[in-house]
């Protein structure tokens, strides 16, 4: 008697799909947006400052603005934020993959590959070279690198983002919400702090906060990295 046979056959699209799910996971729709829309900008902002090193027309303007604020009572904060430059900011975060190995093990991946935004901040920088601000009251000298992106601000988006996942996404509702607020004031007072120091133009700030939202986001948006992250322990059989 004769049988029938079903052959199934995977198409190259399947067969690429399949490599893809498996090395990415599931994608969340919503962050991978966010990323995309943000390194499209990145870009386009990147063509721009290539374009025209030279200040925008509204970078001027908005340093001066700043400036001329009395942020005396906020000179510890400026401090703080600087102290983050060069071979400092390298160790911190070295540092905080390496907390996250002894403490959050499932979660190091996630930390490390989400940390590459610094490698792209320093080639845009080394390939763009936009001269630090002058020509302003604060003025900061000595400092490594160039002005466009600010990698302080693609710093802190990076720090805050993944301390309100990895730390705070169990609190309730009500703190986990406060605790976002505070994450943002964070980032805009470390944007306004190196802007009010003069080591970046406003629009150096923006692709700083650019670059760090679109390798965060896209860091988090991939399955494979944050399911394990956010996977609870199981108990040890007893």
């Amino acid at each position: 008697m004769a049988r029938d046979l079903t052959v199934s056959r995977v198409t190259p699209s399947a067969r690429s799909s399949t490599w893809l799910h498996r090395l990415t996971g599931d994608i969340n729709g919503t962050l991978m947006t966010v990323a995309i829309v943000a390194a499209l900008l990145f870009v386009l902002l990147s063509v721009l400052v290539v374009m025209h090193p030279a200040p925008f027309f509204f970078d001027r303007p908005i340093e001066v603005a700043v400036q001329s604020v009395n942020a005396g009572p906020f000179d510890w904060f400026n401090a703080f934020v600087s102290a983050f430059s060069g071979f400092v900011g390298i160790g911190v975060g070295a540092g905080v993959i390496a907390i996250t190995f002894l403490f959050r093990r499932r979660a190091t991946l996630l930390v490390a590959f989400s940390a590459i935004y610094a490698a792209i901040y320093n080639i845009v920088n080394i390939i763009v070279s936009r001269p630090r601000p002058t020509g302003v009251a604060h003025t900061t000298s000595k400092l490594i690198g160039y002005s466009y992106p600010s990698g302080h601000v693609g710093f802190f988006v990076w720090l805050s983002v993944l301390a309100m996942v990895l730390l705070a996404r169990r609190l309730p509702r009500p703190l986990y919400v406060a605790c976002w607020c505070l994450a943002v004031v964070l980032v805009a007072a470390a944007a306004l702090s190196r802007i009010y120091v003069g080591a970046h133009w406003p629009s150096d700030v923006v692709g700083g906060l650019l670059v760090g939202v679109a390798w965060t986001c896209s860091s988090l948006s991939l399955g494979r990295l944050t399911r394990p992250a956010f996977a609870r322990a199981r108990p040890e059989a007893t």
